[in-house]
């Protein structure tokens, strides 16, 4: 009797414990947190490689991704974080939150609601952390230790500005990029990676997530927006492969210089003399997806609604921009057949000056300011044009700036495999 008593209670304990424990009592998969790389004496453990591949593949709509790959990036961040620390640069939390913050809101998304959904795929948050301190760690040197650097000649700005102000021709291509530096593997093993990237694309995973993160310059940040670019200020090699293309296409992957490009074609518009009643207008743009749930909907109108009780002027739209969606800002002077539907019909009705509602698009939520009418035989005016030109040469040197300084962490760090 003894003997069953006791085995009664070992069996209750046991019972209880698998309650406890989750009732299963289902084997967990063991985690290796051996050291599968170092970098400069920082280990990479097997774990860390784990949870870069279901952050990729979270990021990226299921694609798949290379064992190397991974690893290449993990490396990358280290050194990016490395050289920060080295230059007194190390993120707050606070800083990493709103950098997350930034990227949820660039892809139309609640940053709750993508943390959880990172959680659901296996992504813990401190990895996920990790890897957006290395982002805001390197957006901060680059231009820290570069920007003095930079100067933009009148030559240069006249050559970015003087094909379209003497040729009205020259089409302007509102374009995003991905940028993978050329590393020792040689051109036709990255051209390769490209290829890859392509498929992921024509899969389809968003340009956004993919430049966010696979490319190496700073546009990434910003999913490779680099906003309306002429076909002058774009290197020969590019102007030869994006002159033809029209609106919605994606180029192959190309070399150009020190680095294999890809870039994207979301419009195409002409930006010398405009036709009759063309319209220059400013945006802000409240993100969400367009198959949000209502109350997430309902959460960003209400939210668009506060930002056009914000917005004065277009002036103040620059001074804004930065808190909304990196399509904000000004969009520049558009024919009526330029603009989308609920767009047109907002503006043609609109006094300069005026401000709309709030507009649903596939990006989110947008308030449009009309900062100009242009009637027949009017000139587009040139001061955004030069503000824009400069913006995009300097955007383009800090991202050469980008990859030669990983490219130079890279070749003098010291990287052990194991």
């Amino acid at each position: 009797m003894t003997t069953r008593k006791t085995r009664t209670r070992a069996l209750l304990g046991a019972s209880l414990a698998a309650l406890l424990l989750g009732a299963t009592l289902q084997p967990v998969a063991a985690q290796d947190f051996s050291p599968a790389v170092i970098v400069n004496d920082e280990i990479i453990t097997g774990y860390d490689i784990d949870q870069r591949r279901k952050l990729l593949e979270a990021a990226g709509g299921g694609a798949s991704f290379s064992r190397e790959n991974v690893i290449k990036q993990l490396v990358n961040d280290i050194l990016r974080l490395q050289a920060a620390r080295r230059a007194g640069i190390n993120p707050t939390q606070q800083e990493i939150d709103d950098g997350f913050a930034q990227l949820s809101r660039s892809q139309g998304r609640d940053p709750a609601t993508m943390r959880q959904y990172f959680q659901s795929r296996g992504v813990s948050n401190k990895h996920l952390d990790q890897q957006i301190a290395a982002e805001v760690a390197w957006r901060d040197l680059v231009p820290r230790t570069y920007m003095p650097r930079i100067r933009i000649s009148d030559d240069e700005l006249s050559e970015a500005m003087g094909t379209s102000q003497a040729n009205p021709t020259e089409p302007e291509y509102l374009i995003s990029e991905i940028r993978l530096p050329i590393d020792a593997r040689g051109e036709q093993a990255v051209l390769a990676d490209g290829t890859a990237l392509l498929q992921q694309l024509r899969g389809g995973s968003t340009f956004g997530d993919v430049a966010r993160q696979r490319s190496s310059g700073l546009s990434a940040t910003s999913g490779g927006d680099l906003g309306w670019v002429g076909l002058s200020t774009l290197s020969p090699t590019a102007q030869r492969i994006v002159g033809p293309m029209t609106k919605d296409r994606v180029t192959r992957p190309f070399v150009d210089g020190n680095e294999v490009v890809i870039i994207g074609i979301r419009d195409t518009r002409g930006p010398g003399s405009v036709t009759p009643a063309s319209y220059r207008i400013s945006q802000l743009v409240v993100g969400v997806a367009p198959n949000a749930a209502p109350s997430v909907a309902s959460t960003a109108l209400q939210q668009a609604q506060a930002a056009k009780a914000r917005v004065t002027d277009c002036a103040s739209v620059e001074a804004l921009k930065s808190e909304y969606l990196p399509i904000s800002g000004d969009v520049g002077t558009l024919t009526p057949e330029q603009m989308p539907g609920p767009v047109r019909n907002a503006v043609i009705t609109m006094p300069v000056g005026g401000i709309s509602d709030p507009i649903r698009s596939n990006d989110g939520f947008h308030v449009i300011i009309l900062c100009d009418k242009i009637e027949s035989g009017s000139v587009k005016p040139t001061g955004s044009q030069e503000d824009s030109a400069r913006r995009q040469l300097t955007a383009s040197k800090l991202s050469r700036y980008s990859a030669s300084l990983l490219r130079k962490l890279r070749r003098e760090a010291v990287i052990e495999r194991r």
